[in-house]
């Protein structure tokens, strides 16, 4: 059996012991490359999860180093991930999920697009359920610049990470505000586009389960589907609710404003601090100096912020969706993403 000493598979677990953590476990026993190393982080689970985690180091393939450490206090998934990622060895970090089936390529690919530096990879992940919880999947090619990466994210089961990316992630201590309104996943995947350093495979290699007690479950929203009638009712929202939504918004893209400034200031000071500063990522091109231009549009109130937030969907209205769009419908639907957004935002309302 091929391995890659070099990769480390890093799962953090909370009572899975019966929802599918075996089927997991045994999708990465089953890779066509091998990692050196899972390491998994329990964040205080009441169950049998442990007993699991122990017979599974116990018949790990040959050469596969399997560490288990269980919290003795709870951590939440952010605080768990960074501590379980930081706790790895390996340069190339796959995080994984307790509850999904891994395809048997999925290490192998990944690794692969990584060998040129890339700082992080993702792939495709197709949801499924066994529960007859509502299921969505999207086939169209999607966008992972750094633009739309901020109005989505790159699931964590869908990453590999060069361990290198760890050093531009602040601690929860150093910027309380991102842990507390977004994923350990946003910060990851937003601080690699930042870089221009993230690589696509167009392909699935991970099968998503989804169920209604997971830690990211979303109920499924009809209003999502695109269709004409719906873009109206999302524009609609968005007029009447704008003074409502908006102010919490400009507090969300407030931290993530702040935390690409810290990304922007490690970067340039790794630059300054190597020797082959020319083979280092930084955020100093142009997508990222737009991107906080953006930012700042969307932390701010008034018609100015407005016509600076149109300016910028429309020049990067082609990479702002999902996936590529043609005009004039890139065009149409730049200029209402401001009014649909407020329908997209409008859980954070009230929110603790």
């Amino acid at each position: 059996m091929k391995q890659n000493k070099a990769v480390s598979v890093v799962m953090c677990t909370y009572n899975g012991a019966s929802r599918h953590l075996r089927e997991q476990l045994d999708s990465i026993f089953s890779q066509t490359v091998l990692p050196g190393e899972i390491v998994v982080q329990d964040d205080g689970s009441t169950d049998d999860t442990m007993a699991v985690l122990n017979e599974y180091a116990h018949k790990a393939p040959e050469g596969v180093d399997v560490r288990i450490f269980q919290n003795t206090a709870q951590q939440g998934i952010n605080r768990n991930f960074f501590s379980a990622m930081r706790r790895s060895v390996g340069e190339l970090i796959a995080v994984c999920d307790q509850d999904d089936i891994w395809l048997p390529t999925k290490l192998e690919e990944q690794a692969a697009a990584m060998a040129d530096g890339v700082m992080m990879c993702v792939c495709r992940s197709e949801p499924f359920s066994d529960t007859g919880a509502p299921v969505r999947y999207d086939r169209r090619c999607p966008n992972c610049n750094l633009i739309r990466l901020f109005y989505a994210s790159m699931m964590g089961h869908c990453q590999m990470l060069r361990r290198s990316l760890l050093y531009y992630i602040p601690t929860e201590d150093e910027q309380p505000e991102i842990y507390r309104r977004t994923c350990y996943d946003v910060m990851t995947a937003t601080a690699a586009a930042a870089l221009d350093s993230i690589r696509l495979i167009d392909r699935v290699l991970v099968r998503q389960r989804r169920y209604a007690e997971a830690a990211t479950y979303v109920k499924y929203d009809t209003h999502r589907v695109r269709t004409s009638s719906n873009a109206a009712f999302m524009v609609w929202y968005g007029l009447t609710h704008w003074g409502t939504v908006k102010p919490w918004m400009n507090a969300h893209f407030s931290a993530r404003r702040d935390f690409l400034e810290w990304v922007w200031r490690k970067s340039m000071t790794k630059q300054i601090a190597s020797t082959t500063a020319a083979n280092i990522p930084t955020a100093n091109n142009r997508i990222f100096a737009d991107g906080i231009r953006l930012l700042n549009a969307e932390c701010n109130k008034g018609a100015a912020a407005l016509f600076s937030l149109w300016r910028y969907y429309v020049r990067y209205r082609h990479v702002l969706f999902y996936t590529y769009e043609k005009d004039p419908v890139a065009l149409i639907r730049a200029l209402l993403h401001p009014f649909m957004q407020v329908y997209n935002y409008s859980y954070l309302v009230n929110r603790k």
